[in-house]
């Protein structure tokens, strides 16, 4: 016999709970206070990265001294680079644009390797030396300077005393034009760019063999 019952209905899911509205942490003053002090600090990153890119832009292009160049020097491309610097009002440069009319000119004052080329170093063969100034041959047994001695160094030329004189040690600001190597032994022959008012003295010391080089800070004293 054929069961004809009907099959139970099936059961009617329970209701779903009511889920409460999610709520934000913080009170709504406090979240806007929260989103004001980012836009402040979103604004003020911004006005900071236009005030960068301004100092970028106020930055020039110039020449500076690829190694160290001695006074009466002949400038050549190789001698040059170009470097972008903030430099400072009143401050004697010559420009990256200038380079073509500068290979070729004659260095009156020496410039340091990384140095702005100023405006006033650059003159011709017949205004060097510059006034006051003075080229002194000095002919050095070894002892008597610095092995890694180089054109463009800045040196303090010292004359010890005549024997049975009181003058004492003196010490002379120089600056090397070349180096050049006499002997087997190490002697050299340099010229200096010195102070005429020191020329004669130096050169005096130096026939006599009282004088020694002793390599300076270009910036420092003597």
């Amino acid at each position: 016999m054929v069961d004809t019952k009907t099959a139970p209905a099936p059961e009617t899911p329970p209701r779903a709970r009511d889920t409460p509205p999610l709520r934000l942490t913080g009170g709504g003053p406090r979240r806007w206070r929260w989103l004001a002090l980012a836009l402040v600090l979103m604004a003020v990153g911004a006005l900071g990265g236009v005030t960068a890119l301004e100092r970028l832009d106020e930055r020039q292009g110039v020449l500076v001294a690829a190694a160290d160049l001695p006074a009466g020097h002949v400038v050549s491309a190789d001698d040059l680079r170009v470097a972008r610097i903030s430099v400072s009002e009143g401050v004697s440069f010559v420009g990256a644009e200038r380079l073509e009319d500068t290979v070729g000119r004659t260095l009156t004052v020496p410039v340091t390797e990384g140095g702005v080329l100023p405006e006033e170093a650059l003159g011709t063969e017949a205004a060097f030396p510059e006034r006051d100034s003075a080229v002194v041959g000095v002919a050095l047994r070894p002892g008597r300077f610095p092995a890694s001695l180089s054109a463009g160094a800045s040196v303090s030329v010292v004359v010890t005393a005549e024997e049975g004189a009181d003058t004492g040690v003196q010490a002379h600001r120089a600056f090397v034009r070349s180096v050049e190597a006499t002997a087997d032994d190490g002697s050299v022959a340099l010229e200096l760019l010195v102070s005429s008012t020191d020329a004669a003295d130096i050169a005096s010391a130096a026939a006599a063999e009282r004088v020694s080089v002793v390599r300076v800070n270009p910036r420092g004293g003597v």
